[in-house]
């Protein structure tokens, strides 16, 4: 049976304008911890991780990284359960002058788990090969609980917002094409 519900696009932060969300708009100092964050990362990568993300044509800005995450439309969350149980979805999640939010149902499995372990990973991908992760931990924040999409069932949705604080970050630019 068709739902005929209409929610226009909401914003993954409630409030946020176009050009919070726009990178291109943003101050240099918007980008300063990002850009730490990417060198950094890096730098304290184990072996696999420098192998992978260190090749200097294809790094990413600070820039260019909120960018690519910001246009790929979905990413993937991993958070752990209580019971060491990993758990994954996709969920949106977009960069706000410099700081990332992301949204979760009320009832979803990841809130329980934040509630007892606030660490997550994040991930998004192109089909060039541009790839980036991000770990950090997830806090809701205080009323934030805001209607969203209907369900299977017709019913509308409840969603909290998330600030994640980044603790590192791994991203490069896909494979230049012929």
């Amino acid at each position: 049976m068709a739902r005929n519900h209409e929610f226009p696009r909401q914003p993954t932060r409630a409030g946020a304008s176009a050009a919070e969300r726009d990178p291109s708009t943003w101050s240099d100092c918007d980008f300063e911890l990002l850009e730490r964050l990417l060198r950094s990362s890096l730098a304290k990568a184990g072996n696999a991780v420098r192998e992978t993300f260190d090749r200097s044509e294809r790094q990413m800005s600070a820039r260019e990284f909120v960018q690519f995450w910001n246009n790929c439309p979905l990413k993937a969350m991993a958070t752990v359960g209580v019971s060491g149980s990993p758990h994954i979805a996709p969920v949106h999640a977009e960069f706000v002058r410099g700081t990332l939010y992301s949204t979760i149902y009320i009832d979803a499995q990841r809130r329980r788990d934040l509630a007892a372990n606030p660490r997550v990973a994040l991930t998004t991908w192109d089909a060039t090969g541009a790839v980036a992760i991000v770990q950090g931990r997830a806090l809701v924040i205080p009323e934030s609980e805001r209607e969203s999409r209907p369900g299977a069932s017709g019913k509308p949705r409840r969603t909290v917002l998330l600030r994640i604080d980044i603790q590192r970050i791994y991203a490069m630019k896909g494979r230049p094409r012929p």
